[in-house]
């Protein structure tokens, strides 16, 4: 190996993970939609502004085929509804239903659970400084990975 301090990398590389799989909880069994579907529906839900496949694209990390199947799958289920755009025929926008926000509203304790906690535990001001500092990650690796989606 090149890089003489791997195995510290390794070690927070599983660090990294181990906080992952603990503070984003997994779809429990027998639910009708995933934790994706439900991060697509957030993320919709709290815009100020219409939300395009391409923003999510973007705001979510995932591919473009990965947002189209996830829009289909909500489309479907009743979810969302696809409004389209009144100046450009192949575009639209996303709305989240009633059907759907009822379903945000199930969902919100379970998934949002591990983040209280951690308010809980560490205090609003660590938490604040933790998660500023996961954002100021993302935006590193978010323009390293734009070329990809």
């Amino acid at each position: 190996m090149k890089d003489n301090n791997w195995k510290q990398i390794v070690q927070m590389h599983g660090t990294l993970r181990l906080f992952c799989n603990l503070a984003i909880r997994k779809t429990p069994k027998g639910e009708a939609l995933s934790a994706q579907e439900i991060d697509l529906m957030y993320h919709v839900a709290l815009s100020k502004e219409a939300v395009t496949p391409g923003m999510l694209t973007s705001t979510m990390g995932i591919s473009k085929t990965m947002i189209s199947r996830l829009i289909d799958g909500l489309t479907q289920k009743g979810m969302i509804l696809k409004k389209k755009s009144t100046t450009d025929k192949r575009s639209y926008s996303i709305v989240v239903t009633q059907k759907g926000k009822k379903e945000i509203d199930n969902a919100y304790q379970y998934y949002m659970e591990p983040i209280y906690r951690l308010q809980k535990e560490m205090g609003k001001e660590d938490l604040e400084t933790l998660f500023s500092t996961i954002e100021q990650a993302n935006e590193i690796l978010h323009e390293s990975t734009l070329s990809t989606f």
